[in-house]
């Protein structure tokens, strides 16, 4: 079973009367293990489809199935619980603590719930992501004594220790420069190979879409390409959107 399926997901924003479709009912599925790339330009839909697998907004109609849970009807504590076990979070703007140093900030989400982590692991867990990520000597460095790259290891690192299922990053190189940006696409697609984990980017990242496993393609938020594996998977309204333009 694919660990996630988008069925026919629409979803509409209202500015005043007038409704703003983002997604026009887009579907498709991610395997597990993935390395994904959601690419298109400003205004595709990439970031609202991302948020929706994110469990941080909701579709207007259509259905998300992630590790074969249909989240459909979830309440907000669900949600939230539901989230916290299964995805991890990467944003290009790094949202670290600026108080905590890199080895409190990669434990914070384990302070927020219960995890896959029991809690005599954290300390052995914690080090070895931070030796994976390549900041063994900075560890007790806060975030203003981090270059761009190396606080976007820590958030790489804070978003694994969990152990989710699921990586879902946002343009996570779009801060740093393109030396830096191929370091820290190395790091994650390491990071997916040995761990497992599927990672979803929404990105204009060339690098990230020429290495991914799995390219989806949106425009004027519908699937214009479901690519994978060398195989071209094209959906019903790639071929709407072709016609349209």
């Amino acid at each position: 079973m694919p660990i996630i399926q988008v069925i026919d997901v629409k979803k509409d924003y209202y500015l005043g009367n007038v409704v703003v479709p983002a997604l026009r009912g887009i579907s498709f599925s991610i395997e597990r293990g993935d390395f994904v790339s959601i690419a298109g330009p400003s205004g595709s839909g990439k970031s609202t489809i991302l948020n929706i697998i994110g469990l941080i907004d909701v579709p207007t109609s259509g259905e998300l199935i992630i590790d074969g849970k249909n989240t459909k009807g979830l309440s907000d504590k669900e949600l939230t619980r539901f989230r916290h076990e299964i995805l991890g979070f990467i944003f290009q703007s790094f949202n670290l603590i600026p108080v905590l140093n890199v080895y409190e900030n990669i434990e914070f989400p384990l302070l927020l719930g219960k995890t896959q982590v029991p809690k005599s692991e954290w300390k052995s867990w914690i080090e070895f992501l931070i030796g994976e990520v390549g900041l063994t000597e900075w560890r007790n460095h806060k975030p203003n004594e981090l270059s761009g790259g190396q606080r976007q290891r820590v958030a790489i690192a804070r978003a694994l220790v969990t152990k989710p299922s699921i990586v879902l990053a946002d343009e996570p190189t779009a801060n740093l420069d393109s030396t830096t940006g191929e370091q820290i696409i190395d790091l994650m697609k390491k990071i997916n190979r040995e761990l497992e984990t599927t990672f979803i980017f929404s990105t204009h990242d060339a690098k990230i879409v020429n290495i991914a496993d799995h390219v989806i393609r949106l425009r004027d938020g519908m699937v214009i390409e479901n690519r994978r594996s060398g195989e071209d998977i094209f959906e019903e309204n790639a071929f709407t959107a072709s016609a349209e333009n």
